[in-house]
Formats: structure tokens, sequence, C-alpha cells
């Protein structure tokens, strides 16, 4: 067959509206809708779209647009099939296949080094063509579109660039059966990308995707404060009030404050937790601060409001006061305050983790390997310090409420989301970190047995970015803490 990519015009206009796909093919958009687009885009960039009909022989079967514009900035945007469709009554006969390559021949003979498209990733049909023709999943999801590209000039090696970044490289992620690693951002644009790449579970082929769950280490605090807060905004959590007397058994000598705990100036000792193997008996909160896990008794060690100490076991304790004074759980808190209102569906204080979340659940670093092949992550029964389980897609939404709260309230009164961000102590304000060098950033990392977690957002924009890891070294808490970082700066250049 003779394949030819012919302009659109009112020989063929109709023709190629009335061309349509399967019943099994939502995804893909009616051709009207694709030449209104072009319509709109030629208004403002005359030239830079540019649709054809495809013809076989001199048979219509199909309809593509590209986008074609070298001067892009951004590499991504150069180069791009916008989109591509075979009519049903030609589908499954070579034809998407040969169209294909004629449309990879039209960049190349134009001086395209690489070209980009997007699909939904149930689109098995499109993605058979794509794959066949050279097209590799880039590890993006940009509007709940898998990123594929494919190089055009030089060698057939894939090229990562996740906002100017090759994150494989800087987090060391090789192969199938390696670490993984999973990022979401919005940025100042207000668009949502999501990036994976390597294994969810260090020795088993086992992709990570957006929605699979993560440890969130210490990023459990600022979710306990944002919890508590929702809690002082209607009146029946007092930040400042004296709550030694709801847990005296820890308290020898008062007066002690959720703001103390919260911002790390009561001065008591546990810096963190390491967690227990996940079979482990059930531990009570009163088992942890009074010593009987693997952790030390809970004293005072430092003068009161005197000093900023990072105290995991401090915050404990306002968990403890604060499920004394309200009668549930964390867990339910969290739920019915933030989950809820939020849309998360996938973040909780889930220890242990529920079996019907395990199916999509990273594991730890090599914990399945050394402690459990079925369960290979560590139990925390200190859920506000270290016993958060969500993915960076659904901290992205935390960060930008608490965002919108600081800017003009919303979720958080604006007195009360101020005051979780106003640095107490050393640049730390309720269970967050402000940058000393980009004050507008609001952040918190995380440090989980086997599990890192970055989480900045800005107080001046819609911009978040949030990065989960399975893998915790002091290296990769140091590549990874820069990775976030680059990426933040990116998004918002």
């Amino acid at each position: 067959m003779n394949i030819t990519l012919r302009p659109i015009d009112d020989t063929n206009r109709e023709a190629v509206i009335a061309l349509n796909v399967r019943e099994d093919q939502p995804f893909v958009a009616p051709n009207d809708v694709s030449l209104r687009q072009f319509a709109e885009t030629e208004a403002e960039a005359p030239g830079v779209a540019r649709p054809f009909a495809i013809y076989a022989d001199e048979e219509l079967v199909g309809f593509c647009m590209f986008i074609f514009d070298p001067e892009d900035e951004d590499e991504e945007d150069r180069y791009y099939l916008w989109r591509f469709m075979i009519d049903q009554r030609y589908q499954g006969k070579g034809y998407g296949q040969a169209a294909m390559d004629e449309i990879i021949r039209y960049f190349k003979d134009r001086g395209a080094d690489r070209l980009y498209l997007s699909t939904e990733p149930e689109n098995a049909r499109g993605l058979h063509v794509y794959h066949k023709a050279g097209f590799r999943e880039t590890g993006v999801i940009d509007d709940d579109e898998a990123v594929l590209m494919r190089m055009l000039q030089g060698p057939r090696k894939l090229v990562k660039d996740f906002y100017g970044l090759d994150v494989d490289k800087a987090l060391h992620i090789q192969g199938k059966k390696d670490y993984g690693v999973s990022i979401a951002v919005s940025d100042d644009e207000g668009d949502l990308s999501t990036y994976c790449a390597g294994s969810g579970r260090y020795g088993q082929d086992f992709p990570v995707n957006p929605d699979m769950l993560f440890q969130a280490g210490s990023v459990s605090k600022p979710m306990f404060a944002l919890t508590l807060l929702r809690y002082a905004d209607k009146g029946k959590i007092d930040l400042d009030a004296d709550i030694s007397g709801v847990v005296p058994e820890f308290v020898k000598k008062g007066p002690v404050t959720f703001a103390a705990l919260l911002s790390h100036t009561a001065g008591y000792n546990v810096h963190g937790f390491p967690g227990y193997p996940a079979a482990h008996e059930p531990l009570s909160l009163e088992d942890v601060l009074s010593g009987k896990g693997n952790t030390p008794r809970l004293r005072r060690i430092r003068p009161y409001g005197k000093q900023h100490m990072y105290s995991g076991g401090g915050i404990t304790l306002a968990e403890l006061a604060f499920t004394r004074i309200t009668g549930t759980t964390l867990r339910d808190a969290f739920q019915k305050e933030v989950a809820e209102p939020l849309g998360l569906v996938r973040t909780g204080y889930f220890q242990p983790l529920d079996e019907d979340k395990l199916a999509n659940a990273a594991f730890g670093g090599r914990l399945a390997q050394k402690e459990d092949l079925a369960h290979g992550y560590h139990y925390y029964p200190e859920h506000a310090a270290a016993g958060l389980w969500t993915t960076p897609t659904e901290l992205v939404k935390v960060g930008l409420a608490l965002s919108r709260s600081y800017r003009r309230g919303g979720f958080l009164k604006k007195k009360t989301a101020r005051r979780m961000m106003e640095p107490v102590l050393d640049n730390y304000g309720l269970c967050i970190y402000r940058g000393v060098n980009h004050p507008e950033m609001a952040y918190h990392g995380g440090w989980n047995e086997g599990f890192l977690t970055e989480w900045n957002f800005s107080l001046k924009e819609d911009l978040c970015v949030a990065s989960m890891i399975n893998r915790a070294t002091v290296a990769a808490d140091e590549a990874h803490a820069e990775t976030a970082f680059d990426i933040y700066q990116n998004a918002k250049e």
C-alpha cells in the first residue's frame, strides 16, 4: 500500500470528520473536536499545529495532527504527535503501522531529533502500534496520559527528561527489578504531571505506577498537624492550652501544649522510630511512650520552649493527647477531616496496612528479602510521627490546599494556616519547615525503613512537588532531596 499524508481542505474535511474508531476506544477524540482545536491553535500560533488526512493509495483511512515547533524551548513540546486515528473499518489491516512509519518519516525529513506522543494507558491497540514503531514510555503521566518518545536521529536511546532532569540518573534507578521512584508535580500553569520509573519492590518486575502506595515517613507529621488544626478551626482543640493533665503519666511537670509539641520545642527525646516487622504484635501509643517497644521511654531532656529539638516522641505524645480529647483515632479523624474533603482515596494512617491495599503497595528497600516476602515494609504504631501511607499525587493535593489556605483561607482558616507556616524556632513551624533561602517554600521530608519522601510547595502560587522512593540510605536521601528541589525550581520557572 502507498500511504500519504494530505492536507485537509474543503474536498476532504467532511469525510475526515465522518471517520470513527471502535466503541471500545472512547479515549480517541472525535476528529471534529481535533479540527476545532487546530483552528484555535492556528489563531494563536500559525503553522505550529498541522492536521493531515491519511490515505492508503486513494482511500481515506485515518487522520493525524502534529505539533511542529522547532523554536519551542521545551524539547517535549517541539515535535509532538497530537492526534492519530485509523477508521474502524481499516483497523487490524496494517494501515496504522504503515501510517506511523510515514509520520516518522515526515519528522525525520524535517530535521526533528525526537518525537513525543501521549495516550491513555488503557489504549492497548494504540500502544501496540506505538511500541512496534519504536516508541517507549518515558515514565511521565501528563493529565492521565502516558507520554511516549522515539528518537529519530542518533542512537535509539530513550532520553529521560522530567522538568529538565534525568531523574533515573540522579536517583540511580536501574532496570525493572531495582528500586523505584514516583513523582507528582502541579506546576505554576496548573498542570499535573507524574513520573514513575523502576520497581516498587526490589528484586521483582513490579513497575511503579502513580497510584502505588508508599510510606511517607515524617511527612506523616504535617498530615497529623493538618488534622489537628481542622479541629482547632472548629473550636474543639486549643493549641495553647496546657494538656499535661490529659497525659499525666508522661508529663511530670507542665505546661505542655500542642503548639510546643508540633513545633518540637517541648524538649522531649526520641528523635525517630525504626518501626517493626509487618507481622509484629500491635502496640499502643502508651506502649511506645512507656518504652515497651524498641525506643526509650519518653522524657523531657531540654528546657521547655527554649530550643528546637526534633522529637518524634513529642509528636506521639501529641497524638495520644489528641485521641483522648477527641475520643477518636487519628486514622478515623484524618479520614473525616482531611481525606474525604480533599478527595484523597489512597492516603491514610493504615497501620497495619490493610490487605486489600497490599496489591499496589511498594516495599521498602530490601525488607521483603530480609524479613517477610509477602509484606516488605515495617509496621509503625506511631501513626502521627511515621505511619502514613500515600501517593505523590495525593500529597500534591494536600500541598495545594495548604498553599491556598495560607494565601486566602479555605481548607484551613487563613489565620490558622499562617500560624502553621510561621517558624517558631530554627525555621520550623507547626510540623512544617520554611526554606531558609526560599522563604516562599514550605516543605517536609520523610525517612521510614526503606522509604524516602520529599514534599515541597509554594506559599505564593499553586505549585507543589512530591517525590517518593523505596530506598533509604544517606546518599539516596541527599540525591532525592536535591532532585525534588531542582524539579520544584524548574516547575516554578
